[in-house]
């Protein structure tokens, strides 16, 4: 790989001026509001957060990304398709428009369904990208050669970035480290933003190929990228397949649904799949790769299974737990893969501008409509909690909450408007000029339609009853008679100790404390066991209070364990043990903290 000269980046970069005049403003916007974005994170911990400018930035630099992408989608058209000056304008205003719709009605914030429809713009641009230069033109070699340019441009602009990025960062180490300059991560972040916003951005742009009748008759292959798709790719799409059809065939000896996780298995095995076959499509033909064309036909056949097997998988989620955004998208993938293998099974065009053409339909769809992902997934959760609130079975009382959660914060308050005759929209505004952090704000809005609807939510933190429990004889302690006082540490340690030639040994847990003496069991005590029974007595009223801070007194004698061996008395005392009693019983964690004593007298 040549290394490109300082006059070849000039030019470039000029070439990018004036090819992409937006997009480069785009993406320099793009690297000022993140910059802009690291700096005023800097005070989060000095002053009050101004979450709104932060959820203003953050969308800003999302939509100029996906202004960027579409853009120069725009752009690749009117070049490809010599439009005059004022209709290619025409063009990106009309691109300009429709981010700008997109910036005012979004608000991925508060609402995780414009998060989805941002992700889903992003994709679908991006794909728009790959063939809308090809769009009206049939031959496959110029579509093919110029998705080669752009993944290798792509990986060239990300190696350079990352290289330039390391070495001045180091850099920043060696000022730091050897003038004590005080440099902070903030400045690291910001250069990170410059570089891969920046920097990367106009790299990449400066190699889109612009002659695209020499891509229809360039018939050079990259014999590295055959290599890679033969001997990397194609490997690890076997092996996901062998693991698969195992998988396949166990659900088919024990009859049981399949588990959520082959999901992702049958996504990694079609996208290497896929990609593997695009990467050696241009040499199928030539001598010597007829394994290629074997390899497609068994690859497709093989997916028929697992797109079976994807939307059992799916099936299996959405029938208890109704559609939502992320189970849309897989069920809509699914679908797509049937549709791609029944095209590339029985097509004799074997057209490969479908892949990317359908995606981005596809992902266009999901976006707006009664058709989209959320109004689909929103009237599927509406019509699961209407069901589940009219129901008295112990199970659907337990769905409400989460049913609720998601609907608010997917969606917003006002979704559940249909369910109640209070104006949930003037709630909902009132709580949004309340409060200035988003996380309050979201669950407020829960608590609010939790109270509404009478629903408790029981996965809500219990937050327990904190109970200090002091030793009604030792409150201060009293060593009268002892000769040694040894303070055992409230943190879980061991201690060694040699006395009077004895070996004693203290270890002390979470759960317990414990006494070896000469390496035999001498005395324990179990704070858990201590703890629990206290509970039992604080549950009946049994205990005697301190004062209004939860502290009770507590017999001596449960507080205490003493045992005389080899001539020597041994005490182990509990002046105050400290824990938390939740009405939910956990059994699996228990804090405390104690302060404990071992006494020794000689007899």
């Amino acid at each position: 790989m040549k290394l490109p000269s300082l006059q070849q980046l000039y030019y470039g970069f000029r070439n990018v001026i004036k090819r992409f005049p937006l997009q480069f403003i785009f993406a320099v916007a793009a690297t000022i509001c993140w910059c802009y974005y690291i700096h005023i994170s800097d005070y989060r911990y000095h002053s009050e957060p101004n979450e709104k400018l932060e959820g203003h930035l953050i969308k800003a630099i999302a939509i100029l990304n996906l202004a960027l992408t579409l853009l120069l989608a725009l752009d690749l058209i009117s070049e490809r398709n010599q439009y005059l000056p004022i209709k290619k304008w025409m063009l990106r205003v009309g691109g300009i428009l429709i981010c700008a719709i997109l910036y005012f009605s979004l608000d991925p914030a508060n609402y995780s369904a414009d998060l989805y429809r941002i992700f889903l713009f992003a994709f679908a641009f991006h794909l728009l990208v790959a063939f809308a230069p090809f769009i009206g033109h049939a031959k496959m070699n110029g579509f093919w050669q110029f998705n080669k340019a752009l993944f290798l441009r792509f990986l060239t602009s990300a190696l350079y970035s990352a290289v330039l990025y390391a070495g001045l960062a180091i850099a920043l180490v060696a000022i730091n480290g050897l003038f004590n300059a005080d440099i902070r991560w903030q400045t690291y972040m910001t250069l990170f933003a410059i570089i891969s916003a920046g920097f990367n951005t106009t790299f990449f742009l400066a190699g889109i190929p612009t002659d695209y009748k020499l891509l229809e008759e360039d018939q050079s292959y990259p014999r590295g990228l055959k290599i890679f798709t033969q001997f990397v790719l194609i490997p690890l799409v076997t092996i996901y397949l062998a693991i698969l059809l195992i998988y396949e065939l166990k659900i088919a000896v024990q009859w049981q649904l399949p588990k959520g996780l082959v999901s992702s298995l049958i996504l990694g095995y079609s996208v290497f799949g896929i990609l593997s076959l695009l990467l050696v499509y241009p040499v199928k033909e030539t001598a010597g790769n007829n394994w290629i064309k074997l390899f497609s036909r068994f690859f497709y056949v093989m997916l028929i299974p697992l797109v079976v097997l994807l939307l059992l998988a799916v099936w299996k989620r959405v029938g208890h737990y109704g559609i939502t955004e992320s189970r849309y998208i897989l069920t809509a993938l699914a679908l797509w893969l049937a549709g791609i293998t029944i095209y590339f099974l029985f097509s004799k065009k074997q057209n490969i501008k479908v892949i990317p053409i359908s995606l981005c339909i596809t992902s266009l769809l999901a976006t707006y409509g009664p058709q989209s992902a959320f109004s689909v997934s929103k009237f599927s959760q509406l019509s699961r909690l209407k069901r589940i609130m009219s129901s008295t079975k112990k199970e659907d009382i337990k769905e409400r909450p989460a049913v609720i959660r998601y609907l608010v914060y997917t969606h917003g308050l006002k979704t559940l408007q249909s369910f109640t005759k209070k104006d949930l929209s003037k709630i909902e505004q009132k709580i949004d000029t309340s409060d200035t952090y988003r996380y309050s704000m979201k669950e407020k809005k829960v608590d609010t339609a939790l109270a509404i609807f009478k629903v408790r939510d029981e996965r809500k933190y219990d937050e327990g009853v904190n109970i200090k429990l002091q030793n009604d004889e030792n409150q201060v302690l009293n060593v009268k008679g002892y000769d040694y006082l040894i303070p055992i540490n409230q943190y879980p340690n061991e201690n060694l100790i040699r006395l009077n030639g004895a070996d004693l040994k203290i270890e002390r847990s979470n759960l317990n404390v414990s006494l070896s003496i000469n390496n035999q069991p001498s005395l324990h005590i179990d704070f858990k066991a201590l703890f629990d029974q206290a509970v039992k007595a604080y549950q009946k009223g049994e205990l005697k209070a301190i004062d209004k801070k939860q502290a009770y007194l507590y017999p001596a004698k449960l507080m205490t364990v003493s045992k005389n061996i080899n001539g020597y008395q041994y005490t182990i005392v509990l002046t105050t043990l400290e824990s938390t009693y939740y009405d939910d019983n956990r059994d699996d964690y228990f804090w405390n903290e104690t302060t404990t004593y071992l006494l020794i007298k000689k007899l």
